[in-house]
């Protein structure tokens, strides 16, 4: 035996095999932790169910008088009531639900008050932005591309029949000219308002034949803006948005 060892070769492969246990509790501790902390981090948080909620209630994924059940928002997105809850109540707060006690949250229906009382503001604050932004356009040929290619490419989803694409193009227009008009507060409203107004655009755009009218709408708004002419921008948006509350009202009636 080694005269430096003390210990017996049975002691010593003893003492390793502890070692090597202790080495593995600790990693398989250290593992569960970092799968913790990885489940944490993916699990959504609550600004982001909000944000895919709320899209869907506008894309009208989730239809107008839809119950929004708790406990399957929950299951949905593996998360507890509590985050759940404070999603529906910033919902609400937006005028995108209504809470009924006993009965939960329902997505709220569109009204023909509704569209007139919207309608009425973007007609006047849009109108107003475009009639800003003309100056910054209108001089500026690559805006004015941009523009037009926008319009092109909403000729090509109408020609197609694909709504849902033709109004994501149709938003980026008009997004395009308010972001231009020099206001941030302006912007502010329009980026608020523009999600209430946009669950009504998608119900306007299958009222028959509204599509193709809207399309010739917005190409007398680019010929404006083209033209650099203020007033006739403010116009022709008002007309757009106006043409559109008058058809979609005429569709709700006719539901009834």
């Amino acid at each position: 035996m080694n005269s430096y060892c003390s210990t017996t070769p049975r002691e010593c492969v003893s003492g390793i095999w502890r070692i090597q246990k202790s080495v593995d509790k600790y990693a398989l501790i250290l593992y569960t932790i970092c799968q913790r902390i990885k489940n944490m981090n993916t699990l959504p948080t609550i600004n982001s169910i909000y944000k895919e909620l709320r899209q869907k209630i506008i894309d009208r994924s989730i239809p107008p008088g839809t119950k929004l059940s708790e406990n399957l928002l929950s299951k949905e997105w593996n998360v507890s009531r509590t985050p759940v809850r404070e999603v529906l109540r910033r919902l609400e707060s937006e005028g995108l639900i209504t809470s009924y006690p006993y009965k939960g949250a329902v997505v709220n229906t569109i009204t023909i008050e509704d569209i007139d009382q919207l309608y009425t503001i973007r007609i006047s604050l849009e109108g107003l932005a475009g009639r800003l932004a003309t100056p910054a356009i209108s001089g500026d040929s690559k805006k004015l591309k941009t523009l037009e290619r926008l319009c092109r490419e909403m000729k090509t989803f109408l020609k197609k029949g694909d709504i849902e694409a033709y109004v994501t193009k149709n938003n980026e227009f008009h997004s395009y000219i308010w972001h231009t008009c020099g206001n941030k507060w302006l912007i502010r409203i329009l980026e608020n308002l523009d999600s209430h107004v946009n669950r009504f655009i998608i119900n306007a755009l299958h009222v028959p034949h509204r599509i193709e009218k809207s399309m010739q709408e917005h190409w007398m708004i680019f010929e404006e803006l083209k033209k650099g002419n203020a007033k006739g921008v403010e116009k022709s948006i008002g007309r757009n948005f106006k043409n559109a509350s008058e058809d979609l009202k005429k569709e709700l009636v006719r539901q009834i």
